[in-house]
C-alpha cells in the first residue's frame, strides 16, 4: 500500500487550476469573438449588405429573416428579448414585415388563453402533488421516504421549468400587446 504523497495532491490541484483557467479563457475569447460579430452586423445592416447580415445574424442567433426583419429587430429597443421569443418558441411566434407577432394557430386568442389556464392547472397540481408527497414523508420511514423524495424532485424540476414557461409567455404576450396598434 502506497503511504499519501502530498506532491501527487498538489499535481492534482494544479491540474484543476489550469482546466479552469482554460475554460474561463475559452469563455472570454467566445464573448470576445461575439462582440466582434455584432459589429460586423451592424456594419452590415449600415452598408446594406444584405447576405452579409442575414449570414451573421444567423451565425449568431441561429434564425434566418429577410434583410427588412433583420434591420427592424437590430433597430428595435426589444431586440434581445425578441431574439429570445423567437428561438425559445419559434412555431408559436415570428417577425415578418417589421411585425413581432403571433404565429399559426396562437394567433386565436382562446387558444393562448387555453394554453395559459393549462400551464397554470398544470404548474399547481405538481406543486400541490409536491407538497403532499414532502407531508406524508415525515410519516414514513426508510424505503418509503426514500421512493417519496423520488417523485418529488422531479415534480419540483418539473414545476420550476412550468414557471418559467408562464413567465416567458407573459413576456412574449408582452411584446406582441407591444407590437399591435
Amino acid at each position: 500500500m502506497e503511504s499519501f504523497n502530498i506532491f501527487n495532491v498538489l499535481a492534482g490541484i494544479a491540474s484543476i487550476m489550469g482546466a479552469v483557467a482554460v475554460y474561463q479563457f475559452k469563455i472570454s475569447q467566445s464573448k470576445k469573438a461575439r462582440a466582434d460579430l455584432l459589429l460586423q452586423l451592424d456594419d452590415s445592416i449600415a452598408q446594406n449588405k444584405r447576405h452579409s447580415a442575414g449570414e451573421l445574424f444567423y451565425l449568431l442567433h441561429g434564425l434566418r429573416m429577410n434583410f427588412e426583419d433583420i434591420e427592424a429587430i437590430c433597430g428595435d429597443s426589444r431586440s434581445s428579448k425578441i431574439v429570445y421569443a423567437l428561438r425559445k418558441t419559434p412555431g408559436v411566434v415570428t417577425h415578418v414585415d417589421g411585425r413581432f407577432r403571433y404565429n399559426g394557430m396562437f394567433e386565436k386568442a382562446w387558444v393562448r388563453k387555453v394554453n395559459k389556464i393549462l400551464m397554470k392547472v398544470l404548474a399547481y397540481a405538481m406543486a400541490v402533488i409536491a407538497l403532499t408527497s414532502i407531508i406524508l414523508m415525515g410519516f414514513l420511514e426508510g424505503t418509503q421516504a426514500l421512493a417519496l423524495l423520488i417523485v418529488v424532485a422531479p415534480l419540483a424540476a418539473f414545476f420550476g421549468m412550468q414557471v418559467k414557461d408562464i413567465q416567458h409567455d407573459n413576456m412574449v404576450e408582452g411584446l406582441v400587446g407591444a407590437d399591435e396598434p
